[in-house]
């Protein structure tokens, strides 16, 4: 499960960020041949940012990406075609229709320089969560019409390297080969992070969470299965005795027991691991169908190889650690303890009286005074159980979903925002009337240029907050 949730981030990231790793900044046609050639590169592209623009009049966001890289920036198309000749663009699908434009409709572009050009819309493609909540579409035009539009050398070659490459070592290598400095080469760290190759360690952490659960899990399973066996293999003392004194020796005895454990082992794990499976699916489905706003993106069908030998390598363990000290145990019994069949059992003088059997019913008394004999059982017993229980109530502590993937929101977050530079004082009244309206509540804000000049301060002043802070 912590890996089906490491999958789900890493989609959560690509989605808010783009799927890149590295980007060259004013990279040289040069510099991108040979990058873009490179063995351990699966994707390259150009990606150019223009800032603001006017489409038609409206305030736009203006760039323009390599169609081959698209996707891999959350473009997706779904109208139309993606634009290709100079006079060509396109849009996002809301701000189509918020504007009245239709694919192949003509538009006039505006940038800062005062460039204008009329331009065909070649397509129309998914919409940004961020630009959409901001109200400000987002046009895309092709490199070659960026360039002859807008005469700027700023632009961003973004790099998508190929699984389990070792990207700070293949970044070294392009910044040697080509001589790019430090500072032409920045980062995607959100992404690197998430699969664990950047100094940010929130993979390195979920995944420490997880060796502790696995040594939990391991414990309470060696105490739980070291009881069970343990009782097995006392109930066959005669047998193992037998077999001493026909000539088995205590190897011979050792590798029985473990042996058994094995075959129990090769029974088990894949109980288990196809069990672990199905319960992953289960809360993936749950978490995918009954918060949807949060987890609608996470994997349904994830088979997490690291998932399955972590269990494989938990039972194979577990059995292997508690079979031991019983195939000890029945390797030591002596033939003669076996033919007499006094092994174990314990004479007393006195006859104990039944208390128990006064305050409980006979079965329930007799279950009590087994397990208070058996002091070495008892303990392990409630070990395993109190280990139990620490795994359940201390799950949400080591497992801390909030801090680690979740984005979630605080308890003061409203669902809706009305910004205004005029004030909102009027609408207080008239949206708490409104039905289905918790609460309303305003801030005030602003941006502005401040410098602190102590040397302006007066003497009074200090005066009065130095007798404030002896008062605090």
């Amino acid at each position: 499960m912590l890996d089906a949730l490491l999958k789900f981030e890493k989609i959560q990231v690509i989605h808010d960020y783009g799927n890149f790793h590295i980007a060259i900044k004013n990279a040289s046609e040069e510099e991108m041949q040979l990058i873009r050639s490179r063995i351990d590169v699966q994707n390259a592209g150009l990606w150019m940012d223009f800032g603001k623009a006017l489409i038609n009049g409206r305030e736009c966001e203006l760039g323009a990406l390599d169609q081959n890289f698209a996707p891999d920036m959350n473009v997706e198309l779904t109208e139309g075609r993606y634009p290709t000749e100079k006079n060509e663009l396109m849009l996002e699908q809301w701000a189509m229709k918020d504007l009245g434009l239709e694919v192949d409709d003509r538009v006039n572009l505006s940038v800062d320089n005062g460039t204008a050009k009329e331009f065909v819309i070649s397509g129309a493609y998914a919409d940004l969560g961020s630009r959409k909540a901001a109200g400000i579409p987002g046009v895309l035009l092709s490199v070659s019409s960026a360039k002859e539009l807008i005469n700027i050398e700023k632009n961003y070659y973004l790099v998508l390297f190929k699984d389990r490459v070792k990207i700070m070592k293949a970044e070294a290598e392009i910044k040697k080969e080509l001589n790019i400095p430090d500072d032409r080469v920045e980062h995607n760290d959100q992404l690197l992070a998430v699969i664990g190759q950047s100094t940010n360690k929130t993979a390195v952490g979920i995944y420490q969470t997880g060796a502790i659960l696995f040594c939990m899990v391991l414990i309470a399973g060696i105490m739980m299965i070291y009881n069970t066996f343990n009782i097995s293999v006392m109930e066959r003392i005669r047998q193992f005795g037998l077999l001493r004194c026909i000539g088995a020796s205590r190897s011979q005895i050792k590798k029985m027991v473990k042996r058994e454990g094995l075959l129990i082992t090769t029974k088990a794990i894949p109980i288990g691991v196809i069990a672990g499976i199905l319960v992953t699916f289960l809360c993936s489905a749950i978490l995918k169908y009954f918060n949807s706003s949060l987890f609608g993106e996470i994997p349904l069908f994830n088979l997490s190889i690291i998932g399955i030998a972590a269990g494989v390598t938990v039972g194979m363990l577990t059995v292997f650690i508690a079979c031991h000290l019983p195939a000890k145990k029945a390797a030591s019994v002596s033939p003669i303890n076996a033919v007499v069949e006094n092994i174990g059992i314990k004479i007393f003088k006195q006859k104990k009286r039944g208390y128990l059997t006064k305050i409980f019913h006979v079965e329930t008394a007799m279950g009590i005074n087994n397990a208070f004999m058996k002091k070495k059982t008892l303990f392990l017993m409630s070990c395993s159980i109190a280990i139990s229980i620490i795994i359940f109530l201390g799950f949400q502590v080591f497992v801390d979903f909030m801090h680690y993937s979740l984005k979630t929101t605080k308890p003061y977050t409203p669902d809706i925002s009305l910004t205004s530079e005029q004030g909102l004082d009027n609408l207080y009244g008239k949206l708490s009337g409104l039905s289905g309206v918790k609460k309303v509540y305003g801030r005030m804000f602003g941006h502005v240029d401040a410098t602190f000049d102590a040397a302006r301060l007066t003497e009074d002043y200090k005066k009065n907050c130095r007798g404030h802070s002896k008062n605090q």
